[in-house]
C-alpha cells in the first residue's frame, strides 16, 4: 500500500475527531472514506463523515455502547452527538448479492478488500487523520484530477451488486460535473433494467437530491440517454412527442421546455423540493393520437391523473404530492387574472402555496414566450394584499346563530359572500357585515 502525505489538515467536526481518537487509543486504525474525503480533496464543503476501521463490530459496541447498530451483520454503527452523526464500519469484503442491494454475508478484512467493494473510484479514497496521509488503492486521485466518474473494477459487476448505484452515477456525474467513464456509461445503459429491482422509496431518495442539485436538466438528459428514465418515470418520454404549437420554434417539444424549466429552476432563488417535482412533472400529459379530436375529459386523459400516479408510485410524501398537484392544476389560471373578480383574485393569491405557484409560472413562462405580464401583475398584487389583508374575519358561525340562523350548508355561502365583500373593502366593520346579512339573507 502506498500512502501519500497531505500538506493540509482535514478539518473535522469534534465528534469525528473524538471517534477516531477513541478507536486509535484502542490500538485500531480509523480512516475517513467516501464523500467527505472526495469533497475535501476537491475543495468542497464536507459532510456525512464515514469512518472505516480495523475494529470488529463487538469492539465498536464496547467502545461506543450508546451507538445505534445500523447493520450489525455488516459491522456498521452510527454514533450521534446532538445534531452531528458519524457512521463507522469495519473493513470488510462482501459476498455475492442476491437482491441487487445487499450482500448475503460479509467477511471482515482489511482496507484493500474494503476499497474494492465500493462503488466509484472517487469514493474509494482513505484519509488517516492520525498521520494526515491519503491511501488510494483504486485510482481515485487520478479520476478526481480528470473529473471522471469510473466504477471500481468491473462496472457491470458493481451495478449488479447494488442497482441503486445506477442512479448514484447520475447524481455524482451531474452534481460534481464529471464525465462518466466510457466503460461505466456502457454498463449503465446495459443494466438500466436492474433499477426496477430497487424499492421506489430508495429510488425517490436518490432522485430528489438530483432534482435539487446544480444541473437537474443535465440529469434528466442523462437519465434518458441511459434509459434509466424508463424505470423511474416512463411518462417523461411522452414529452418528446408533445409539440409546443404556441412556440415559434418548429422543433420545440414539451421535453425541450421541461429541460429549459429545470435549468431555470436550478438558478431560482425559490428552490424547494415541491417546486422541483412540479417543474419536472407539470408538462406531462399523454400525447393525443390526432389533433383534430377533442376527447371527453376522463381520468385516463387528465394530466393530473398521470402526475398523481407518478408521485404515488415514487412514494413521495403525501404533503409534497398534494402541493405538486395544486401547482400543476392552478398554473393555467394566470391567463385569467385580468378578468378575475378582485375577491377571487385575493383569495387565490393568498393561498399558502401561491409563492411557489408564482415561481412555477415565471419559470414556465420564461421557457416559452417570455411574456411576464401576468407574473408582474400577480407579484405586485401579492405584495399589495400582504400589506392590506384583513387581520380577522368580521363574522363567524356563532354570529349567524345569534341572528337566528339554523346551522347548515348555507352558512358557508353567507360567510363566503361576506368575506368576498371584506376583501373588496365594501364591508369594513362587523356592524356593516351584520346589517348586510340581515338585509340580504333574512327572509
Amino acid at each position: 500500500m502506498t500512502w501519500i502525505r497531505t500538506d493540509q489538515k482535514f478539518p473535522l467536526p469534534q465528534i469525528v475527531r473524538n471517534v477516531v481518537q477513541k478507536i486509535n487509543d484502542a490500538d485500531h486504525v480509523a480512516y475517513l472514506v467516501g464523500g467527505s474525503v472526495r469533497d475535501y480533496l476537491m475543495g468542497r464543503p464536507t459532510k456525512d463523515h464515514d469512518i472505516a476501521t480495523s475494529a470488529r463490530p463487538e469492539k465498536l459496541m464496547e467502545l461506543f455502547p450508546n451507538a445505534y447498530p445500523v447493520g450489525k451483520a455488516f459491522g456498521v454503527i452510527r454514533i450521534i452527538d446532538g445534531d452531528h452523526e458519524v457512521e463507522v464500519a469495519t473493513f470488510r469484503q462482501d459476498s455475492d448479492y442476491e437482491d441487487h442491494r445487499r450482500p448475503q454475508s460479509v467477511q471482515f478484512k482489511g482496507p484493500v478488500e474494503d476499497a474494492f467493494r465500493r462503488d466509484f473510484t472517487i469514493n474509494g479514497i482513505y484519509y488517516d487523520p492520525k498521520t494526515q496521509r491519503i491511501l488510494d488503492l483504486v485510482g481515485g486521485l487520478g479520476d478526481l484530477a480528470k473529473r471522471s466518474l469510473r466504477a471500481i473494477g468491473d462496472p457491470d459487476d458493481r451495478f449488479q451488486e447494488d442497482a441503486l448505484r445506477l442512479l448514484r452515477a447520475v447524481r455524482f456525474a451531474t452534481t460534481l460535473h464529471f464525465e462518466i467513464d466510457p466503460d461505466t456509461l456502457k454498463a449503465l445503459k446495459k443494466r438500466f433494467r436492474l433499477l426496477g429491482k430497487v424499492s421506489r422509496e430508495r429510488v425517490q431518495s436518490e432522485l430528489s437530491p438530483i432534482l435539487m442539485g446544480p444541473h437537474p436538466d443535465q440529469a434528466l438528459q442523462l437519465l434518458s440517454q441511459t434509459n434509466l428514465i424508463l424505470e423511474i418515470i416512463p411518462e417523461a418520454e411522452w414529452l418528446k412527442s408533445i409539440k409546443q404549437p404556441h412556440l415559434d420554434q418548429t422543433e420545440s417539444t414539451a421535453w425541450n421546455t421541461t429541460l429549459h424549466c429545470l435549468k431555470l429552476f436550478s438558478k431560482s432563488s425559490h428552490r424547494t423540493l415541491t417546486l422541483a417535482w412540479a417543474v419536472l412533472l407539470h408538462e406531462i400529459k399523454k400525447p393525443q393520437p390526432t389533433k383534430n379530436i377533442t376527447p371527453e375529459k376522463t381520468p385516463e386523459r387528465d394530466f393530473l391523473f398521470y402526475i398523481e400516479q407518478i408521485c404515488r408510485r415514487l412514494k413521495l410524501p403525501n404533503e409534497i404530492t398534494t402541493k405538486v398537484l395544486y401547482l400543476s392544476s392552478e398554473l393555467f389560471k394566470f391567463k385569467e387574472v385580468f378578468q378575475m373578480r378582485n375577491a377571487t383574485l385575493q383569495r387565490w393569491i393568498q393561498h399558502p402555496g401561491f409563492p411557489e405557484l408564482l415561481e412555477l409560472h415565471r419559470i414556465s413562462t420564461l421557457s416559452q414566450d417570455g411574456n411576464l405580464s401576468y407574473y408582474d401583475f400577480c407579484f405586485s398584487k401579492l405584495e399589495e394584499f400582504r400589506q392590506s389583508a384583513p387581520s380577522q374575519r368580521l363574522l363567524d358561525g356563532e354570529d349567524l346563530i345569534q341572528l337566528g340562523f339554523e346551522p347548515g350548508p348555507h352558512f358557508t355561502q353567507i360567510l363566503r359572500t361576506v368575506e368576498d365583500l371584506v376583501l373588496e373593502k365594501r364591508l369594513q366593520t362587523k356592524e356593516e357585515a351584520l346589517e348586510f346579512v340581515v338585509k340580504h339573507f333574512v327572509t
